[in-house]
């Protein structure tokens, strides 16, 4: 990985995003870009007083301090579309889950979260609030081609990952009578990948056991899983499994699609 886009809010600064943007830009020596919509200042004390830094000056601060490439965008009315764009561009893009682009509290995922996810050109990490180190990973595997795509993403971009514990989560709903494949091209996959893979299979509802199945792992996890396309119809009478991990705003969630 080569490029790193973070994206900060206007209006309130995510310390989780910068300790995850620095320790993935030294982990694989990567140019970090910071987008920012607008000039943030908050109080800070130092030299006996306090006086006011806005977030790109915390940003440029802490990327120099870890000696870390850089580059900050600022200033963008249109910063949905300005964060698209740096997308095209980029290798990954890491954004607060909890990410608004406005003064006001909203339900994560949020609405500026949402349409990013759907429109991103490359593969998002989704951040909790609160950073911590990944120390397990957790691929969310259903047999689809965009779900296998989103673990060769991850491998290809995140490779410092690939010798840390995987577990490959699967569920099979009661209504399913076949088993996932393990077998074939998608174990050869893993094998080269990850070889020292653990599977876990699950019986139920998607949303209900994954969500309690991860519950159950340390806050140290990382999940993997496919694409945040769902249309707008169908999601009215099924949640995206985003969208109920991002409520929960426990652990990064990996999120590629190919469209």
């Amino acid at each position: 990985m080569k490029k790193i886009v973070a994206v900060f809010d206007g209006s309130k600064f995510s310390d989780s995003t910068l300790q995850y943007a620095i320790r993935m830009g030294l982990q694989h020596n990567a140019t970090i870009t910071g987008v920012f919509s607008e000039k943030m200042e908050f109080a800070y004390a130092g030299g006996g007083g306090r006086r006011t830094i806005d977030g790109s000056m915390q940003f440029e601060h802490a990327c120099q301090h870890a000696g870390i490439h850089y580059n900050i965008r600022r200033g963008s009315d249109a910063v949905t579309q300005s964060v698209l764009k740096e997308s095209r561009y980029a290798d990954m893009l890491l954004i607060d889950a909890s990410e608004t682009m406005n003064p006001f509290t909203e339900e994560s995922p949020t609405p500026f979260v949402k349409d990013i996810l759907a429109n991103a050109k490359c593969p998002v990490l989704l951040l909790p609030r609160h950073f911590t180190d990944v120390r397990k990973i957790c691929w969310l595997y259903d047999g689809s081609p965009v779900s296998i795509f989103a673990f060769k993403m991850f491998s290809y971009i995140l490779p410092v990952f690939n010798a840390l514990p995987l577990n490959v989560v699967t569920v099979q709903t009661p209504n399913h009578t076949q088993e996932l494949p393990y077998e074939g091209m998608v174990k050869e996959l893993i094998d080269m990948h990850a070889p020292q893979a653990h599977f876990v299979p699950l019986k139920g509802q998607p949303e209900v056991e994954i969500a309690h199945y991860l519950k159950e792992q340390a806050a140290e996890s990382l999940v993997i899983l496919g694409a945040y396309q769902r249309n707008a119809l169908s999601m009215l009478f099924r949640p995206s499994m985003a969208d109920v991990l991002v409520k929960e705003q426990q652990w990064p969630l990996f999120i590629a699609h190919n469209k």
